[in-house]
């Protein structure tokens, strides 16, 4: 496998993120009746799991930069760039966990507090933010997406240290 165009690469990634959070799903899915009460529960739920997402990348970037510490001039091309498509991937789930977790409030603020189900408490339905046309559905599977993408890098990437 030859050198990887990191900055092509970057850019291919930022320009997918763009595209796939402005292009609607088709069909349209119906928002889903939702009382306020399970709306919160759910926005609770998604921010812990975020915020351990996130620290879990973090870590494990942490320890690829610990195992490769006095390796670097060693590593292989393939190491090399499966070393750069877990960082990729990871930082991009990262980058956009942090969005995510910063629109949490927002979100809850636009919450209906009604005794019945609503329709505008579909939280996977609503904006990140009012002036941001990004689903948090969309947002998180992108996410998740992501983190996915980078775990199987990360795997290659470990599995060819040893």
């Amino acid at each position: 496998m030859e050198h990887v165009n990191h900055p092509l690469w970057v850019f291919i990634v930022f320009c997918f993120s763009i595209i796939y959070l402005l292009i609607e799903k088709f069909p349209k899915t119906q928002k889903a009746s939702v009382l306020y009460d399970n709306a919160k529960i759910a926005l609770e739920k998604i921010s812990v799991w975020t915020t351990w997402l996130t620290g879990l990348q973090t870590a494990s970037m942490a320890a690829m930069a610990l195992l490769t510490k006095d390796k670097t001039c060693t590593l292989t091309e393939i190491q090399k760039n499966n070393g750069f498509f877990v960082l990729l991937f990871f930082g991009a789930s990262v980058i956009l966990s942090t969005w995510l977790l910063s629109s949490i409030p927002s979100v809850q603020q636009r919450l209906v507090n009604s005794n019945i189900p609503d329709k505008a408490n579909d939280i996977y339905e609503m904006p990140i933010f009012s002036f941001v046309p990004f689903t948090l559905g969309r947002f998180s599977g992108l996410i998740h997406t992501y983190f996915l993408i980078g775990m199987v890098f990360y795997a290659l990437f470990i599995f060819s240290l040893f």
